[in-house]
């Protein structure tokens, strides 16, 4: 099944992404492209600022790094050639600037953006992208835009200016910005739906191994496509694109930490504590020092996808669940090195989207699956108590036991009270254990001695039990340490139990527990398969889950029953 829901995880992730490459790949041939040229502005001899530049204007090509450090004001010149034909005014114009700037198309003013200032305090921060309707062109003429500008507001120095002009048909500038977006907006929704059904599967039931890494990498993938899509969609002011760019990178950032440390937890991959370190470091050195917000995500990106796919690679069960997100992975490398700018916005978050609706999908899976397995765990651990406890009050026990009773209140009347004392209260116990799913260890010794008691005072043989416990704050499925005395005493018998006390060690180390049982070796070649193991097992595995092992057998002398249990207490 790995190879046909591989090839499914794929498809869904390369039809979203070719969808939204081509919903954002614009029709280039109705879009033009200026050429721009930059110069400072010169005040006038009033102290105001220009209202067009100067003959002498030292224009130089527009640098777009020695721009990102200029705060003006200063002059940006766009000119292209103008259509062959006379339009018709169906044209736009759009202006990617950080900064406040007044516009002139040809000569006349455009509705300007902001206010510019000599200084921070006079200067109004403009949004940064505008969109302007365009006045019809003179055919054969060459279209000029004139920018005068002010970037008081910078509050990060950033790498490039990134400032652009083209011309374009409105319908382009205004509505198929949108069309990616939609595609982001769909997957947003299923990323959530899927985190929302997650979350009610989850509810009730024992943390899944991970649970918090994903829900965690969830609200990152839910994140990043509004931090995306806040400057195509809603614009802001220029003093905002450094913290969203920062915000972006932040987000990267913990996604790469998310998403391999989620992968180890989930599927148990030991990550020795210097590579952990190693990655990390890399991580914050790739988001810190190289040139570019785009260069650095691209980066930690590309870190966080290698990492996963080593983590993977590691894996050596669950291949139904671990070829997908591999083959995801390994997909994301090879499209990061491909088109790493492609890559970087709506496609990774799609990539990313599939990937964790994969993964949330098949945790919901894995739920409804334990869920099953536990009801039949619950089911057949009902029967087995059931049994048991008709074994505890057999007729032909109980037959054999009102027997010595007899016998004592006639030879031992003080033991023959100790008996019937015994018999209560070893009732008791059954009745009051039989409704509870778990009972402390104190209380289930209680029971291990109450009958050890009734067969010492009926066989008239001592019968004890040793107890070693560096800890004994655990709760236990009512019955398994009993169960194990009961089967020693049924095929080894009283008599070589009382030459053997049973002796039982509790061993605490961290979450780990370990009950060491030993007692009488005896003779029956069938001793370890009877109803009595079957019910331990069930016990353990409706409680203990992914957490428990239950081997027994010869050792030595003895016979060993050793229980190791994981948990929090």
């Amino acid at each position: 099944m790995q190879i046909p829901r591989s090839l499914a995880v794929l498809v869904v992730s390369f039809a979203a992404v070719a969808a939204w490459l081509l919903a954002a790949t614009p029709d280039m041939t109705t879009v033009q492209v200026l050429r721009g040229e930059m110069a400072p502005a010169t005040p006038t001899a009033s102290g105001d600022l220009p209202t067009r530049p100067s003959a002498d204007t030292p224009w130089r090509p527009l640098d777009q790094q020695r721009l990102a450090g200029w705060r003006g004001p200063y002059w940006l010149r766009w000119r292209a050639a103008a259509p062959a034909a006379p339009d018709e005014g169906d044209r736009a114009l759009r202006v990617s600037l950080r900064g406040a700037s007044r516009l002139y198309w040809n000569g006349r003013a455009l509705a300007g953006n902001g206010v510019v200032g000599r200084t921070a305090g006079e200067e109004r921060p403009g949004r940064i992208d505008i969109v302007r309707a365009l006045p019809p062109s003179a055919a054969g003429a060459t279209d000029e835009l004139l920018v005068l500008a002010s970037s008081q507001h910078r509050n990060l120095r950033l790498r490039n200016a990134d400032a652009v002009a083209i011309v374009a048909p409105p319908e382009l500038l205004y509505g198929r910005v949108m069309r990616p977006w939609l595609i982001a907006a769909f997957a947003t929704g299923a990323l959530a739906a899927a985190c929302l059904y997650f979350l009610a599967v989850q509810r009730g039931r024992p943390r899944m191994r991970g649970a918090r890494l994903l829900l965690a990498l969830c609200a990152v993938g839910l994140a990043l496509p509004i931090v995306e899509a806040w400057r195509p969609l809603m614009g802001y002011a220029y003093p905002w694109h450094a913290p969203r760019l920062l915000m972006l990178l932040a987000l990267h950032v913990a996604a790469a930490m998310l998403l391999p440390a989620y992968l180890a937890r989930h599927f148990d991959v030991a990550v020795p504590v210097a590579a952990r370190v190693v990655y990390l470091a890399t991580l914050m050195a790739a988001a810190a020092f190289l040139p570019g917000f785009d260069t650095r995500s691209a980066a930690v990106l590309l870190l966080s996808l290698l990492a996963s796919a080593g983590v993977l690679l590691r894996v050596r069960d669950a291949p139904e669940e671990r070829t997908p997100l591999l083959a995801l992975s390994l997909a994301g490398v090879l499209a990061l090195a491909v088109a790493r700018g492609a890559f970087l916005d709506g496609p990774y978050f799609l990539l990313l989207a599939v990937l964790m609706g994969f993964l949330l999908l098949r945790h919901a899976a894995q739920l409804r699956a334990l869920d099953r397995h536990n009801a039949t765990l619950r089911e057949e651990r009902a029967q087995l108590s059931l049994q048991l406890l008709q074994r505890g009050i057999h007729p032909h026990w109980l037959m054999n036991t009102l027997t010595c009773l007899q016998e004592l209140i006639e030879q031992a009347p003080p033991r023959a009270s100790r008996l019937v004392e015994s018999l209560a209260e070893q009732f008791d116990r059954l009745r009051d254990s039989s409704t509870r799913p778990s009972v402390p260890l104190e209380d289930e010794l209680a029971l291990c001695r109450n009958h050890l008691d009734i067969v010492a005072l009926a066989s008239d043989q001592p019968l004890s039990l040793e107890v070693e416990a560096d800890d004994t704050r655990l709760s236990l499925p009512p019955g398994i340490l009993h169960a194990q005395i009961e089967n020693a005493l049924t095929h080894a018998g009283a008599g070589a139990c009382a030459q053997h006390p049973f002796r039982l060690r509790v061993h605490r180390q961290n979450h780990r527990w370990t009950l060491e049982l030993r007692s009488a070796r005896g003779s029956a070649p069938h001793r370890g398969r009877g109803t009595g193991t079957r019910y331990i097992e069930a016990s353990l595995a409706t409680a203990y889950p992914d957490g428990w092992r239950f081997v027994q057998g010869v050792d030595g002398a003895d016979w060993c029953g050793r229980i190791e249990l994981t948990c929090a207490s």
